[in-house]
């Protein structure tokens, strides 16, 4: 059996160990000349956002006997609004390491993969898809999907990613909010250390050439005061796939549109997406149908999305303030059972209440 991988990051790293796990050894090929970015940043996984599981750590090690070694536990998240502040503290979730750096979650899983890789290597997958049984596409972008026609984008989202000096609490994170600065994105400060972390800024839906303005005004409205060692700017095309699998074209992680609109949030689904795409090919089965649950958590995660897009600067301080609340704190961070996707019903109707107000609007 011939299987080719396009992309060296977390998805296509991920099948390769499952198909050598499995005696099939597949051909990888990158188009850069490392695994990950060339810049370390962090993903963070939050408990109330993973999809069925209480510990994804666990939960790899069990299903798939893949050992995935967090940098620390998620312990607080300080949320500030345009107005309110507030903390929540508890069991979170985890901070991983992402990028160059060793332990980061592509270098983790590239240890267990045997495979060469052939670094600086452009492939197009229209190429290749006759020379090789099976053909999965992990580039970490839309280009392939939206090349076969599959692809439609909901949003798009512009980051910046800056290394910042001050002094910082391992395992406490720090986000914010207000329309000024980041729309209906957020800011998101994650330590590294007592004295680096990582400061991001996503705003969606802006031309490049306006970022500057947004970043400016939250430099000046949150007063932010860490020395910026270097910036790395990110535009992120946020969608879905009508399908994932085309002809023996199998699209893993971000091509497959597996990244949580809402929060950004696409590490552990783009893990587990190549190792279902693997399973597929190992045991035959409906590809679309493995990876199904993956794609119904993160469209119920839109019903979020589609929400604070409507949201005001009042809203988000609203918003804080119930998140914040001693009796939401004790009924959600630390309760196991307590998952987003099962309060997206609510969101849903707020949003269909919504449609239906604009229509009768419209009609008049």
């Amino acid at each position: 059996m011939k299987v080719a991988i396009i992309g060296a990051g977390l998805a296509g790293l991920a099948c390769a160990f499952e198909l050598e796990r499995n005696e099939i050894s597949p051909v990888i090929f990158e188009k850069k000349s490392y695994i990950g970015e060339n810049y370390m940043y962090s993903s963070t996984t939050l408990r109330l956002f993973d999809r069925s599981y209480t510990n994804p750590v666990k939960y790899f090690n069990k299903k798939y006997n893949l050992n995935l070694v967090p940098f620390c536990p998620l312990k607080e998240i300080v949320m500030k609004g345009p107005s309110k502040q507030g903390a929540v503290s508890g069991r979170l979730g985890y901070v991983f390491m992402r990028g160059d750096e060793k332990n980061s979650l592509e270098n983790q899983i590239a240890r267990h993969v045997n495979a060469p890789i052939h670094f600086d290597t452009y492939i197009n997958v229209d190429d290749i898809k006759k020379d090789f049984d099976h053909v999965i596409v992990a580039t970490g972008d839309e280009t392939v999907a939206n090349h076969l026609g599959v692809w439609h984008t909901t949003t798009t989202v512009h980051t910046r990613v800056a290394l910042v000096l001050g002094d910082f609490k391992v395992g406490s994170a720090k986000m914010w909010v207000n329309r000024e600065y980041s729309k209906a994105c957020y800011g998101f400060l994650s330590p590294h250390s007592k004295r680096d972390g990582r400061l991001l800024l996503s705003v969606n839906d802006i031309s490049t050439h306006e970022f500057d303005h947004y970043w400016n005004n939250f430099a000046r409205l949150e007063e932010v005061k860490y020395k910026i060692t270097e910036t790395r700017d990110i535009v992120t095309r946020l969608g879905y796939v009508s399908s994932v699998k085309v002809e023996n074209i199998y699209l893993t992680g971000s091509a497959a549109g597996l990244i949580d609109d809402f929060l950004g949030f696409g590490a552990i689904n783009a893990i587990e997406s190549g190792i279902l795409a693997a399973q597929a090919i190992i045991k035959d089965k409906d590809y679309s149908e493995l990876i199904r649950p993956i794609k119904e958590h993160t469209a119920k995660i839109h019903e979020f999305r589609k929400m604070v897009n409507e949201f005001s600067n009042e809203d988000y301080d609203r918003l804080i303030k119930i998140l914040t609340m001693p009796l939401v704190k004790r009924i959600i961070y630390n309760n196991p059972a307590a998952k987003a996707q099962n309060i997206s019903s609510v969101a849903r109707r707020c949003n269909n209440l919504k449609h239906k107000r604009q229509r009768r609007l419209f009609r008049s």
